[in-house]
C-alpha cells in the first residue's frame, strides 16, 4: 500500500491536486501497479544464481545487438529496458 501512494504521488502529483479531482480509478491502477512490482521482485528473487547470471548475459548480448535497431526513441527505450531488468537482477 505504501508503494501504491508513492506510484500515485509520483504520477499524478497528488498532494497538489485534490484526491477528488484525481479520482479512484488512477489510484486503483497505482495499486495494480505496486502489485505488479511486487510480483516481479518475487520471481526475481526465486531465481537461481546460475538462473539470474544466464540472464544478465543474455540482457547484454541484447543491448550489444540493439545498435541494429532503426529508430532511435525505440533504441532508446529498448536499452533502457535491457539495463533496468540488469539492474534488477543483479540487486535481488
Amino acid at each position: 500500500m505504501r508503494r501504491a501512494w508513492a506510484i500515485f504521488r509520483q504520477t499524478y502529483n497528488f498532494p497538489a491536486i485534490k484526491f477528488s479531482d484525481i479520482g479512484r480509478k488512477c489510484f486503483a491502477w497505482a495499486l495494480r501497479q505496486a502489485w505488479v512490482e511486487a510480483r516481479e521482485a518475487a520471481r526475481v528473487a526465486a531465481l537461481s544464481p546460475a538462473a539470474k547470471a544466464d540472464g544478465i548475459e543474455t540482457l547484454q548480448s541484447l543491448i550489444s545487438r540493439a545498435g541494429y535497431i532503426d529508430s532511435g526513441p525505440q533504441w532508446k527505450a529498448t536499452v533502457a529496458a535491457h539495463r533496468d531488468e540488469i539492474r534488477q537482477l543483479q540487486t535481488v
